[in-house]
């Protein structure tokens, strides 16, 4: 999947005043909003917050509109200021396949969002075509995105960027590390969470990985 580091524009509004989400809809949010503030996320979210995120959105399955959920929280209401609060402090991450970027602007973004390992640099070692390694001073880690299987010539998987950060974060003795949430069609997302509150995403069905043990392994723990 390819990286985007562009906001996306929210559609026009099909009504000509927000409609009140279902009473579904409602319940379901309220409990993903439990789970992200039981995961240390979102803290600046609230329920009267939510309901107004809600009724801006459309009717969608239940993975695509959380991550509309959080796209406009962590927009900060365009406010730039908010916005970078609020991804600052979570490590939020999302990229959209809508959009692409070059893979060293993406490791830049990555590091302003993990000051723990700024700079990083994207890297060969050895030759025009060595292994990729993510370096940041002294510490080193692979690149490898054997598992993607749609990764083309030229290019590099998300995915493998991440993980190689949490190898750096591991290395730089940071307890948060990237795990991926469900992703839809075109967006991946990533948040910076412990590994007690990753069990707790894991166990609201929240994350990518349905395994403890993979999650484990992917963020480095």
């Amino acid at each position: 999947m390819t990286a985007s580091l562009k906001e996306s524009v929210r559609p026009p509004a099909g009504e000509p005043h927000p409609q009140a989400p279902s009473a579904a809809h409602s319940k379901r949010d309220e409990e993903f909003l439990r789970l992200l503030h039981a995961a240390d996320l979102a803290t600046e979210l609230d329920t009267e917050q939510l309901l107004a995120i809600g009724a801006d959105l459309g009717d969608s399955g239940v993975d695509s509109r959380r991550m509309d959920i959080l796209e406009l929280y962590y927009r900060g209401n365009d406010d730039t200021s908010v916005a970078l609060r609020r991804r600052s402090s979570d490590r939020f991450f999302m990229h959209n396949a809508y959009f692409t970027v070059d893979a060293h602007q993406l490791v830049a973004s990555l590091a302003s969002l993990n000051p723990e390992v700024a700079p990083v640099e994207l890297q060969r070692i050895g030759s025009d075509d060595g292994p990729l390694v993510l370096r940041a001073g002294e510490h080193f880690s692979a690149v490898a995105d054997e598992d993607d299987e749609l990764s083309e010539q030229g290019t590099v998987a998300v995915r493998a960027l991440i993980r190689a950060l949490n190898v750096l974060l591991a290395k730089s003795g940071v307890a948060e590390r990237l795990v991926p949430l469900v992703p839809d069609e075109s967006r991946e997302l990533y948040v910076g969470v412990t590994q007690a509150a990753a069990m707790t995403l894991l166990q609201g069905g929240c994350t990518e990985l349905s395994g403890p043990a993979a999650l484990r392994e992917f963020a480095g723990w």
